[in-house]
């Protein structure tokens, strides 16, 4: 089978991490999916880096403007690669000119990934779906299109307690001896943003246990956020907050981390490691994984919309005695990564999308296509109409 990827951004991000490991895994399966992207502008360290490492080739392209452009565009690549199969990631990005291009009058099937928490009205509702989310299964219910949960997978060999280089990556970075608070995320705003500015805000207190907590990672919020740990650092005396940028490979920052913060795929990744894990929603609310919680966050995806009252005093009131509790922290590591083994492994995830993607070539065509036609109508008709909506001249004053 030969298939299609889209990807609607080149950033190292999770989601795309998670479209390489898939692409890899699943030639033993007798897929072969061909990766491509818009192309980066920015500098530093991109998805083609990591895809590099795994021997995954990622093609750059320059989308064209507007949907039925880029379809024609995305329309000849499935062509010229005679595809089987189109699986576009994200629901922003492809999914419209999909629609439009490859899989129109429904000639190619197609599938959608949304690795976000939740699916929005933008996404269209027959064609096979995958969520990494499983309460989402359980809101799509009645959707017309098979739903299917894949989590975001982690491979289980290459993310392991056994991964050298934390000792290395210490020294390289300075961090000292003291026990290490570690966060690898995108920096970004949206999502992200506030919980990552908690996590540095709380170091004006845990920077007492002679903690230290590092970020790896970038994006458009980093400017802010290392204002933000400038400012904390200056307050407590010494460089409790580390902002290191981004890493191609972030392994050794796993491996180096006593407790690590996070959300979604770096929230797996973190227990594939064996590290214990303070999940964090995207409001500031915190939640440390252990026996009590371990289900309740992984149907969640390790993440939560809740705003609390207090966010940065929740986090300290659970990180100040995991800090001092060496035992507690090796006890829910090793917890942790028995959930990661039994819950999303990566070959278990692999075998569970070459499954969805044979299912998916057969079960989606005309009729499927033309059922999504209505809304598409729709959709055109408001943008028509915004476009026709005479404008209220402005008032001029004098």
């Amino acid at each position: 089978m030969r298939v299609l990827v889209i990807l609607n951004s080149l950033e190292l991000g999770g989601t795309q991490i998670n479209a390489v490991d898939f692409a890899r895994t699943m030639r033993g399966r007798g897929i072969e999916s061909t990766l491509v992207g818009p192309r980066e502008s920015g500098g530093g360290p991109s998805l083609l880096d990591y895809a590099a490492a795994q021997v995954v080739e990622v093609r750059e392209y320059d989308p064209a403007h507007g949907v039925m452009a880029q379809a024609r565009q995305l329309h000849r690549m499935a062509d010229e690669l005679s595809a089987d199969l189109v699986h576009v990631y994200g629901m922003w990005g492809a999914a419209r000119p999909a629609y439009w291009g490859p899989a129109r009058f429904g000639r190619r099937p197609w599938a959608q990934t949304v690795y976000e928490m939740s699916v929005t009205s933008v996404v269209h509702r027959n064609m096979p779906l995958v969520v990494g989310t499983e309460y989402l299964v359980e809101e799509l219910e009645h959707r017309p299109g098979r739903t299917i949960l894949v989590s975001p997978p982690v491979d289980l060999g290459a993310d392991s307690p056994e991964v050298p280089g934390a000792e290395a990556f210490r020294a390289e970075h300075d961090l000292g001896e003291g026990p290490l608070l570690g966060i690898v995320s995108r920096l970004e705003p949206r999502l992200k943003g506030t919980a990552l500015a908690v996590a540095i805000d709380s170091m004006r207190v845990l920077s007492a246990t002679g903690a230290t907590l590092f970020v790896v990672g970038s994006g458009e919020a980093e400017g802010s956020l290392r204002r933000l740990a400038e400012a904390v650092n200056d307050i407590v005396g010494r460089p409790a907050v580390r902002m290191l940028g981004a890493l191609a490979d972030p392994r050794p920052a796993y491996a180096a981390a006593d407790i690590v913060l996070g959300m979604g795929g770096s929230a797996a990744r973190a227990l594939a490691f064996g590290r214990p894990l303070i999940v964090q929603g995207e409001a500031g609310w915190s939640c440390l994984f252990d026996e009590g919680t371990a289900r309740m966050l992984a149907r969640s995806s390790y993440w939560s919309p809740e705003r609390p009252e207090r966010p940065v005093e929740d986090l300290v009131k659970i990180a100040e005695p995991l800090i001092a509790d060496r035992e507690r922290r090796v006890a829910l590591g090793a917890l942790g990564r028995d959930f990661a083994v039994d819950r999303f492994g990566l070959d278990a995830m692999s075998e569970r999308m070459a499954q969805f993607y044979a299912h998916s070539v057969d079960a989606y065509g005309l009729r499927e296509w033309l059922l999504d036609l209505p809304r598409e109508g729709r959709r055109l008709a408001e943008r028509v109409g915004r476009r026709m909506r005479p404008r209220v001249p402005e008032e001029v004053t004098t």
